[in-house]
């Protein structure tokens, strides 16, 4: 998410105004003129859904492998001790 973040900060132009965003529109970065001729950015989260969708994505990923682990290290134990005996 930084990442994309910082993706965004820098393809923008020097003197591009406007709205970009990112990840299926959850995180925005807007660059606006203000009256004294500075520019001013705004960054943040948009639309928080398509975070938290890849947050339990990954979340169940991350269980899964670690059950498949956790299965293949008990039958692996359970070979070596029948080979053993």
């Amino acid at each position: 998410m930084v990442v994309t973040l910082l993706a965004l900060m820098f393809s923008t132009g020097g003197d591009e105004v406007g709205a970009r965003t990112a990840f299926f529109g959850s995180m925005i970065f807007e660059t606006v003129e203000k009256d004294n001729g500075a520019t001013g950015i705004t960054t943040g989260v948009e639309n928080p859904v398509p975070l938290v969708v890849l947050f339990l994505v990954l979340t169940a990923v991350l269980v899964m492998i670690q059950a498949i682990y956790r299965g293949l290290k008990q039958r692996r134990e359970q070979l070596l001790n029948e080979s053993g005996s």
